[in-house]
Formats: structure tokens, sequence, C-alpha cells
């Protein structure tokens, strides 16, 4: 940092610190410590968006900077969204367990955060069951699986998983079953009938330069979610009908027969999250790493409309290829992978159904649970 920045700072005159870093990072000479200091003085002057600019520019270079975490959960918390400050304080705690040894001033910080966090858990608790009771979801009356479920989900017991190993949750005393037949599904051959209509509406979106935007996508105002790589990856894009629960309304309108298609499809209603449906695409000679998916109650369905020689999906210790116009069931709770080995474009339509293993009471209890989680924050966060 050169000496007119430094001097500044020096002197506790947070203007004249800002003005020499932004002449700094103008002249491109910008490095996590300029990007730093420059939050710093813009956080002394009560410049929010300012000090919420440089530490995003600061985190998307270094997005374990343990400070610059800290700092980002620090501006969540004076502006009341819980929510979001929580996750940076996990982030921040985390990079500090793995980053080897931290700065000393940052020690009393760490042991706030990790304060906050243990408050936030409490807090987020109380509300979740106040929440299902309201919704009309009383654990009590949504059966022992669904309580030792939310057991396991506050910590409370661990889980015992097998194959199984869900990111978010996980629903005890379910079948382990990587794959299940398109045979245990009545509606399976009304939409494999359609196939040719829906891969011509599809073809229709490709021709005419639809935008397909990567599957994982990073999450704004939240810290850096690496997802094996691939994190903002083109290779492995979507085209979203059904996107965190709604109908994506023009994109939808250009796939009629599709839309249709899927009507009588039991598709899962969890909250803002599911249904969740798209065409996905896997570029020439793109791999999708071995990963969990987030919940057990639900499966993914495939329905392959373009397939290359080759391609297949690993769910557990089982490979299948896919086969244009044959679902594709399976849990993804299961470690899985995918491969398209071709110089060719692989996609399919990818969708989500309940188990058919759980109860409607546990089904309205997962909405109602989902629903909540969605909303918790919301009313307490003001805008950025």
């Amino acid at each position: 940092m050169e000496a007119k920045a430094a001097a500044a700072i020096r002197s506790g005159d947070a203007a004249g610190a800002r003005a020499a870093l932004d002449a700094l990072i103008a002249a491109g000479r910008a490095d996590p410590s300029t990007r730093l200091a420059l939050a710093r003085a813009c956080r002394a002057m009560g410049d929010e968006p300012g000090e919420a600019a440089a530490l995003d520019a600061l985190l998307a270079t270094e997005p374990r900077h343990v400070e610059g975490l800290l700092m980002r959960a620090q501006a969540h918390d004076r502006r009341g969204d819980q929510r979001a400050a929580t996750t940076f304080y996990q982030a921040a705690l985390a990079a500090a367990r793995t980053s080897g040894p931290v700065p000393p001033y940052l020690a009393e910080p760490l042991r706030l955060a990790a304060g906050r966090v243990q408050d936030a858990g409490n807090a987020y608790q109380r509300y979740l069951a106040d929440a299902l009771v309201a919704r009309g979801a009383d654990p009590e009356r949504s059966g022992p699986r669904f309580r030792e479920a939310l057991d396991i989900l506050f910590g409370r017991r661990p889980a015992s998983l097998q194959r199984q190993r869900p990111s978010v949750f996980y629903l005890p005393g379910l079948p382990q079953k990587a794959y299940y037949e398109r045979s245990d599904f009545a509606w399976s051959a009304r939409l494999e009938a359609e196939t040719e209509a829906i891969k011509a509406e599809l073809v229709a979106l490709i021709n005419d330069g639809a935008d397909f935007r990567p599957y994982v996508e990073q999450e704004k105002g939240r810290p850096f979610r690496d997802f094996h790589g691939m994190t903002g990856d083109p290779r492995w894009s979507a085209f979203y009908l059904w996107r965190d629960g709604a109908i994506v309304e023009e994109n939808a309108a250009r796939c009629p027969r599709t839309v249709a298609a899927l009507e009588s499809v039991p598709m899962t209603r969890m909250g803002a999250r599911t249904p969740s449906v798209l065409f996905s695409l896997l570029r020439p000679g793109t791999r999708i790493p071995p990963h969990h998916g987030m919940l057990n109650t639900r499966l993914i369905c495939h329905l392959p409309l373009v397939v290359p020689a080759g391609c297949w999906l690993r769910v557990g210790g089982e490979t299948r290829h896919w086969e244009e116009g044959q679902l594709l069931v399976f849990d993804d709770s299961i470690e899985h992978e995918a491969f398209n080995p071709s110089g060719d474009l692989r996609v399919i339509l990818l969708f989500d159904i309940w188990r058919p293993e759980l109860s409607e009471p546990e089904r309205r209890a997962m909405d109602a649970l989902f629903g909540a989680i969605d909303a918790y924050g919301k009313e307490r966060a003001k805008p950025a």
C-alpha cells in the first residue's frame, strides 16, 4: 500500500485514505490488503454500499479471507439480516480453522462470531417450531419419522446414514435405493409418449439461441460456494421452466407441449425450493463430478432428449446409459456423477417428484418446513 494511503490510515483520516485507495485501485494496483483497507475506510465513513463493494471485490478473489468474511457478516448484522450474517460468520469460522494462524486481533471477533452463530441457531430452532404449528404442520401430528428428521436437522441426534448423504435435509427410514424403474410410476408412459414433441421444443430453443445459464450459480450476497470447480461453468447449463418453486412464465410459454406433458406428474412442493423443471445441457467432454443432492425426500427424473452414444449416469455403484425417450428415476441424495464423453451435446428434461414412500402428512410437513425456512429472516432484513 502506498505511503499516502498508509499515512491517511495512521492519522485516522478515513476520507483521505479512501481517496488514496480509490486512486490505487483505479491505477490497477489493487491487492487484498488494499481492498480490505478500503472497506475499513468506507466503514469509518458510514458508507455501507462502498464497504460492501470493497468486500465483495476482495472476496471475489480471496473467498476464504477471514477478516473480509467477518466484516461482511458484521455489515449484514448491522442491517438486521441475521440469515445472511450467519452464513458469513460460519464461512469465516470455517476459513479460520483451516487457513493456519490468524492475526491475534481477530481472536475476539472470531469468538463473537461463534456466539452469534450459536444464538442464531437457537433462534432458528424456536422460529421453525412455532412456524410449523402456525402452518398446520405440528411435528407431533406429522409422524415419528418427521420428528426424528427435525432432531437431525437441529443437531440433537446423529443421522444413521448409509448411502444417502443429503446436504440439507435427511428424513430417516427411507429405502436406500439408487434407481426406481419407469414401470413403478403410472404417469411415465404418458410422459415418454410426448418425447418427440418435447424434443422439438428443445431444438427450437437451441436454434433460437435460448439463454442456457450455468447450472451451478453463485448465490448473490452469500459466501462463495465452490461446487467441485463448476460454479459458473457453462459446460453444464440449464434452461428453467420451473425454478424456486414457481413457473418461469416466459420460458414456459415457449414450451407449451412440455408444460402440458408434465401436468400428470406428482412434482414436489417444498416451499420455494421445488418443483424444479429444466432442460439440462452437458457439453462435449464434460463430466459432472461425484456429489450428493440436498434432500432424500424426492426423486430426480431424467427424460433423455438428445443423447450421443456413450453418455452415462452413475448412482451409487450402478452405472446406466441414457436412452432417448426412456425415463431414468433416481435418488440424488446417493452419490452420483455423469459424463458426456462424446463430441456432441447431451440434453435431458430434468424434474423432481415426491418419493412414493412419503405419507401425505409428511409431504405437507415438508412443504411447511421449507416454506418457513425460506421465510426466515426476510421480515428482519433491511435493504442493502
